[in-house]
């Protein structure tokens, strides 16, 4: 009986409410994408294409290419413009991107910074001791230390990138333990992970698992009491490189009969970049390293 009734409804006839009903839901979400690319589009309207509105106009390109109407005239128009906007758009990303770079040079200047160009493409600059990997085809910028990603929401815009490297190293300085500290903090958290994993003594363990206990060890008692895990903050990756190349530059490699050991990463033990930390050398060098131990020296 139950399958006989659910065949009769299966084949039953959609009622007129039906119809109206899914009538108004397409006309809606054809309205929703018309209302969309009219936001678009009322950006560069009566604009002509400008280096310092590069961004914009890559912003109405893309979004245009995403935005089918469904409706043959409309999306015949859409498709042209499109196509123009491409055309404009080959031309303006050179100016862009030398007005860019002439601007960032400048401001760089004012506060004694020097850009390295460290690629061309994809473009990628060096401000000490951070980099910038600026994707014209995207719209953005990423902001890292080495190869260890601090942030990836930065704008094209040469002023806004000088506030954040400013912010940013301030923040890595504040944040920075002292390398007698942290040369003691990272032993602790090293004697954590071996006794998580319970490995012996002096035994290397991947370098990427001490972020947490260092995050873990930092945390202040009554917070942890009060909060458990949520009172942790977190430790960063780019934190763990300028701490670690911190202490090479401050010769604290080795302290109180303990010698920090990392084992460089190679070849294919550095495809998961998520597995290997990259700890900086100036501009163009440095190395991915895998994993941690400390040594006794007596």
């Amino acid at each position: 009986m139950t399958d006989s009734s659910s065949a009769a409804d299966q084949n039953k006839e959609p009622t007129l409410t039906d119809d109206v009903g899914e009538l108004l839901t397409l006309v809606r979400s054809h309205s929703r994408r018309l209302s969309r690319v009219k936001k678009l589009l009322a950006q560069v309207d009566k604009k002509e294409p400008r280096a310092g509105d590069y961004e914009t106009w890559l912003e109405v390109h893309q979004g245009l290419e995403g935005y089918e109407i469904a409706i043959d005239e409309v999306d015949q128009r859409r498709q042209s413009v499109v196509e123009r906007m491409g055309k404009q758009l080959n031309r303006l990303r050179v100016k862009a991107r030398m007005t860019f770079l002439t601007k960032l040079d400048m401001l760089a200047g004012t506060k004694e910074l020097t850009v390295e160009k460290i690629s061309e493409s994809p473009l990628v600059l060096y401000l000490e001791p951070l980099t910038f990997e600026v994707d014209f085809d995207g719209g953005g910028v990423r902001l890292l230390y080495g190869h260890e990603l601090i942030d990836d929401t930065l704008s094209i815009n040469a002023s806004a990138l000088i506030d954040a490297h400013a912010k940013y190293l301030a923040q890595l300085k504040k944040l920075a333990i002292p390398s007698e500290d942290f040369f003691d903090l990272l032993f602790d958290a090293y004697q954590t992970v071996l006794a998580r994993t319970h490995g012996e003594q002096e035994s290397r363990v991947d370098l990427v698992d001490v972020l947490v206990p260092l995050a873990m060890l930092r945390a202040d008692d009554k917070s942890l009491r009060k909060k458990g895990i949520h009172a942790l903050e977190p430790f960063t990756r780019y934190q763990l490189a300028w701490q670690l190349a911190q202490l090479r530059r401050d010769g604290l490699l080795e302290k109180e009969g303990r010698r920090l050991d990392l084992g460089a990463a190679t070849g294919g033990s550095t495809r998961d970049k998520s597995d290997v930390l990259y700890i900086p050398v100036g501009a163009k060098s440095g190395q991915y390293y895998g994993s941690i131990r400390f040594n006794s020296t007596n």
